[in-house]
């Protein structure tokens, strides 16, 4: 799992008070730590794409464009876009959940996310057989997240049941929301604003520790050691950088 590890699930300050690193700030960990990739997928927008372009390229790294799409189905989607028509089709599914709705609101019903996924890979902690007939199979992965929670852990065990009875391949994250593990206290900050409490009143709303920090492919293996063969990632040469960067 070492070999090729990428970051594919990344929020960037852009995803507001759901984020604490600028873009600057994630592409620069990345490099740090010899990833050749990482993909930004902000809260239901595309917000940071054109900054963390900019600063992947200054760190050579590649960056991958998507964006974290919420579903009136209760559940959220992480979205990547695999060609340019995928690009475009995100952009739209964004604009016509946000157009019918308030300022900072918003949700895709799960057909509008058919009608837009040509071109989209979506990573889910949800697999469903629905998901396999809007995306198409070999565009759906049932992601595995590890923070050292208990339920957390019990969650796992239940995707990786039904990813493998669905035949739907295997993806690990860190769910990452800041750069650093020190950032965390800034995202508890976000957290408490976004909740409207104090610090001394939040609890449970705050995150349970530090570790959706930006990681090494090493550190990654070690949490996954148990599963050597399935959450490895292939996309990274599928994926495509920001569209509009092309251009240029």
């Amino acid at each position: 799992m070492t070999e090729g590890y990428v970051e594919l699930h990344t929020r960037s300050g852009f995803s507001f008070l759901e984020g604490a690193a600028v873009p600057e700030e994630l592409a620069g960990a990345c490099a740090q730590f010899g990833m050749p990739a990482m993909a930004i997928v902000d809260r239901n927008g595309v917000y940071g794409a054109a900054r963390f372009h900019m600063a992947a390229k200054k760190a050579g790294i590649r960056a991958h464009i998507g964006s974290e799409i919420t579903c009136t189905n209760g559940v959220s989607y992480p979205l990547l876009a695999e060609t340019r028509e995928g690009y475009q089709n995100l952009c739209r599914l964004i604009t016509r959940m946000k157009l019918r709705a308030k300022k900072g609101e918003g949700a895709a019903t799960p057909e509008e996310l058919a009608e837009f996924a040509r071109g989209l890979i979506c990573m889910t902690r949800h697999p469903d057989e629905r998901l396999l007939e809007a995306f198409g199979r070999g565009n759906v992965y049932a992601e595995l997240q590890r923070h050292y929670d208990r339920r957390e852990e019990a969650r796992n065990q239940s995707i990786v049941e039904r990813a493998r009875r669905l035949g739907i391949p295997l993806v690990a994250t860190n769910g990452v929301a800041y750069a650093r593990p020190a950032q965390r206290e800034l995202l508890d900050v976000f957290t408490c604003v976004r909740k409207k409490v104090t610090l001394a009143t939040a609890g449970r709303l705050l995150e349970r520790n530090s570790e959706r920090h930006v990681k090494t492919p090493a550190e990654m293996a070690r949490l996954f050691a148990d599963l050597p063969d399935s959450p490895t990632w292939a996309m990274n040469s599928r994926a495509t950088p920001c569209p509009r960067a092309k251009r240029r």
